[in-house]
């Protein structure tokens, strides 16, 4: 597949006020940006629990915005992908290391597609054997 699969944390980045100019220039030189559904209920899950108001419904309205913008290009959590994940996980906790499970469900849909990972927490990937680059570092 190739590409780029963004993390939670570049599409909150879109959400603020003023999104870093790095982040921006990043994903307008892509032309092969993909999320995973596990992206999306993060995203969900922290609207969820923001209190009822104008900033919840500006946010409803951006992921309503970039769901239905990268509607073709949404990828679900499959077997193989879970299965990747579970590897990783395994991997992790047997080298005493905690990975969690959003981050190893991001990271074994990366490696099950060839993706990269965008995303500003490098080191939550670190040792996955997955390919990760940080939007936010000029290029």
């Amino acid at each position: 597949m190739g590409g780029f699969l963004i993390d939670t944390n570049v599409v909150s980045e879109l959400t603020r006020p003023a999104p870093d100019l790095n982040v921006i220039a990043f994903l307008n030189a892509q032309h092969d940006i993909w999320l995973s559904t596990v992206v999306l209920h993060e995203l969900e899950y922290g609207l969820g629990i923001l209190p009822a108001g104008k900033r919840r419904d500006e946010l409803s309205g951006t992921i309503t915005d970039l769901v239905d913008e990268y509607a073709d290009r949404i990828i679900p959590l499959e077997r193989a992908a879970a299965q990747a994940a579970a590897a990783l996980r395994a991997a992790a906790k047997t080298s005493g290391r905690v990975l969690h499970l959003g981050d190893a469900l991001i990271a074994g849909t990366a490696k099950t597609h060839a993706l990269t990972i965008a995303t500003r927490n490098i080191a939550d990937f670190d040792g996955l054997g997955v390919a990760v680059t940080n939007p936010w570092n000029a290029p």
